[in-house]
């Protein structure tokens, strides 16, 4: 049973967004890799928050692995709030 809260999985892998994508309540993101915390929070926040699945103001918890990059070392767990980003530009997630 999935929870009731949408789950994002954003990842500069293209073949673990393609494996993500087809797994049942996972919603997958491609997006560049993050460079550090900031990077990563301000990137997750975008994501949500253009395709409308937080609002500003919300909590979202964000787990990653560090150093940024290395796969299979997820060992971060962060809780942040979603900035309003409805005056920003798309193109920033890039």
């Amino acid at each position: 049973e999935r929870p009731d809260v949408p789950i994002i999985g954003l990842t500069p892998n293209q073949a673990t967004a393609r494996r993500l994508a087809v797994v049942w309540g996972v919603h997958s993101i491609y997006t560049s890799d993050a460079n550090d915390f900031e990077d990563m929070t301000s990137k997750a926040g975008q994501h949500v928050f253009y395709d409308g699945f937080a609002h500003a103001g919300e909590r979202i918890i964000i787990t990653a692995g560090v150093p940024f990059g290395t796969p299979g070392a997820t060992n971060l767990i962060r809780i942040a709030r979603v900035e309003d980003w409805s005056r920003e530009k798309e193109s920033r997630l890039l």
